[in-house]
């Protein structure tokens, strides 16, 4: 487990974060807290892979994170959203680790470009998932097959053999659907922050990058889940429910300005309307 300072925790302003994520004081370190942290970071921080997109790396210093993701309006991809988690993790005393997982695609496994936190509890490893997008929004004890509550949310992990190991599978219920539906698979492995520099830097500018030419933000908030894509804002419910409103390249920096807490620059967004017309 990352126990030492690779994860730059001497540099982070752990008041100015909390303050950001709407917590009055450094978690505590139990199950309560941890789950405080992790919804606390969920519902305020988005995702989005819009730098990717345009071929862009994002620079993964902490400094850098904290003046975008806390000083700032903008949200990012895993490789953003585990440093910055990891450094607040590392700070307030937390056992952790960093993973990496294969998104599932039509149930097949892509390149192995997720980056995920497991920290421990009790002596019980826990999934911390904050750079998915649509996250589970409370850490999920990795225990297989036991189906848990995520403010509503049903999600489930479950260990199977891969080759010479093990891999962990998460699945979500679609509760349109009623049916499991596969996120990625990892392993429990120690991932370095130079491993998630690397990633970041693929899924910007590799030609075999899924981030690129689909321009995406996600936002989580009580009770429902926002998701832009290149033409609809998507909204879905615990229950089931889902609206789908279209929208005009022309209302898209309005749109992640007050739905997703999101303020994209004009030359930004500019690049990524002529990306999504070529």
């Amino acid at each position: 487990m990352n126990t030492d300072d690779a994860w730059g925790a001497p540099a982070l302003d752990l008041p100015r974060y909390l303050r950001r994520v709407g917590l009055a004081a450094p978690p505590a370190p139990d199950l309560a807290g941890l789950t405080d942290l992790v919804r606390a970071h969920a519902r305020t921080l988005p995702w989005e892979n819009f730098d990717a997109v345009r071929g862009v790396p994002g620079e993964l210093t902490l400094d850098a994170l904290q003046r975008r993701m806390i000083d700032g309006r903008r949200g990012y991809g895993c490789t953003g959203h585990v440093p910055l988690l990891a450094a607040v993790l590392q700070r307030t005393g937390w056992k952790f680790g960093a993973a990496s997982g294969r998104v599932l695609v039509d149930g097949r496994p892509a390149a192995s470009t997720h980056a995920l936190l497991l920290a421990e509890v009790d002596g019980a490893p826990h999934l911390v998932e904050v750079g998915f997008g649509a996250v589970p929004t409370v850490p999920l004890r990795l225990e297989s097959g036991l189906e848990q509550d995520a403010d509503g949310w049903r999600y489930r992990l479950t260990a199977m053999p891969v080759g010479f190991g093990e891999e962990w599978q998460l699945d979500f219920l679609d509760p349109s659907a009623d049916q499991w539906r596969p996120q990625y698979r990892f392993t429990v492995a120690d991932r370095t922050w130079a491993d998630l520099r690397m990633t970041n830097f693929y899924v910007a500018t590799s030609p075999h990058s899924p981030f690129r030419g689909r321009p995406m933000a996600v936002v989580n908030r009580p009770g429902l889940r926002h998701v832009l894509t290149r033409d609809a804002v998507i909204t879905t419910r615990p229950d089931g429910g889902r609206e789908s409103v279209p929208y005009v390249a022309a209302d898209r920096r309005a749109i992640l300005a007050e739905t997703f807490a999101i303020d994209l620059p004009a030359d930004e967004d500019a690049a990524l309307t002529a990306l999504s017309a070529s």
